[in-house]
């Protein structure tokens, strides 16, 4: 059985693929030093891209997930005029692009989102990366 180590490295590795066949320039930063506040950074036409990968096991996103030092590396990604941070969660084989704005307000109203609430307050990837 894999473990969500695993099954998070082996996403963040597809996506960083991914990405970088619709031509970005991404950079995993897996193996970096444990506790990095994201997992991917990827540029196209001069915009860059903070991105947390997470996988979610029964359609459910728990927002606790979110570590205190990735709700400060984004916003401080942010402040320094690099546009909103991202998350990118894995639902069985659907990947939904979802703005840190977001996860942090409806932090406010809720512990876990369900696949509804991620399809409702983020993009799927086909269309984040149409409009990005």
């Amino acid at each position: 059985m894999a473990t969500n180590r695993k099954v998070g490295n082996a996403f963040e590795t597809e996506f960083c693929e991914l990405l970088f066949s619709h031509g970005y320039w991404v950079h995993n930063m897996a193996q970096n030093a444990a506790g990095q506040p994201a997992d991917i950074i990827a540029v196209k036409n001069k915009t860059a891209f903070l991105i947390d990968c997470k996988v979610c096991s029964h359609h459910k996103f728990p927002l606790s997930r979110i570590e205190e030092n990735q709700h400060f590396a984004m916003e401080a990604w942010k402040q320094a005029g690099n546009g909103e941070g991202w998350f990118a969660l894995k639902v069985d084989n659907e990947v939904i692009m979802i703005p840190h704005f977001n996860m942090v307000a409806l932090s406010y109203e809720k512990a876990v989102l369900n696949l509804e609430d991620m399809r409702a307050y983020g993009a799927k990837l086909e269309r984040w990366l149409r409009k990005c």
